[in-house]
């Protein structure tokens, strides 16, 4: 029987160096591990036929759908199975940009639908989001902070609260953070928070292996 690791977080907490390490890890201690990443056009979960349609109505339907299309494939599979950004940052922020409501009903389901696979969850949580909205920005540069500001302030969120350039988008990611928090707060899979300030990909790493040996979902000894 595999499990399912959750990893998610704001843009630039570490999500993909975490996942990608402890699918390394998994893959060195305990057998098979398989580690999908968040913008790959064929995600299990949310590919790009799903994800371009996220304006569309019914979009957090079609999400519940592929997750229950992803544990019926997966559920009768080994080792572990790590996903960055497919439980808030693929789904959850496209609901919240649209105003689409029903966040707490929807994180349940997904709760109710993944159980089969043992899940847990990994939420990498900025100390401060709006500083480290900045600081990301600055980080991935004037292209990359241009391209998502122009997108982020085309989305009814931003529209509906006169949210521009990149002074809006950091006020979007804070906002954001905050949803995130009360969601992750209402979770009863097994869960761990990482505050990060900024992000220290060593100490992340650590706790997490710490967490998951603890929980069971990862083991030292070595595959036979």
């Amino acid at each position: 029987m595999g499990s399912l690791i959750l990893i998610d977080g704001l843009p630039g907490s570490g999500k993909s160096t975490l996942a990608q390490r402890l699918c390394k890890f998994a893959n060195s201690h305990q057998g098979e591990a398989v580690w999908y990443l968040e913008e790959d056009r064929e995600h299990p979960v949310h590919p790009a036929a799903l994800t371009t349609r996220r304006r569309q109505s019914g979009f957090p339907a079609r999400c519940l759908d592929a997750w229950r299309r992803f544990v019926e494939k997966e559920r009768a599979a080994s080792g572990l199975r790590i996903l960055e950004g497919s439980l808030l940052q693929s789904t959850v922020r496209f609901m919240m940009e649209e105003q689409q409501c029903g966040f707490e009903g929807y994180i349940k389901e997904v709760e109710d639908i993944i159980r089969p696979l043992s899940p847990a969850v990994i939420y990498l949580r900025p100390v401060d989001a709006m500083n480290h909205s900045r600081e990301t920005a600055l980080h991935r540069g004037e292209s990359w902070t241009d391209k998502v500001s122009a997108y982020l302030e085309s989305t009814s969120y931003s529209q509906a609260r006169e949210l521009k350039g990149s002074e809006g988008m950091h006020r979007l990611w804070t906002d954001y953070a905050e949803l995130c928090d009360s969601l992750i707060a209402q979770m009863s899979t097994p869960k761990l928070t990482i505050s990060v300030a900024p992000p220290d990909t060593e100490k992340s790493f650590i706790d997490s292996i710490d967490f998951l040996l603890s929980t069971g979902h990862m083991q030292l000894d070595p595959p036979r």
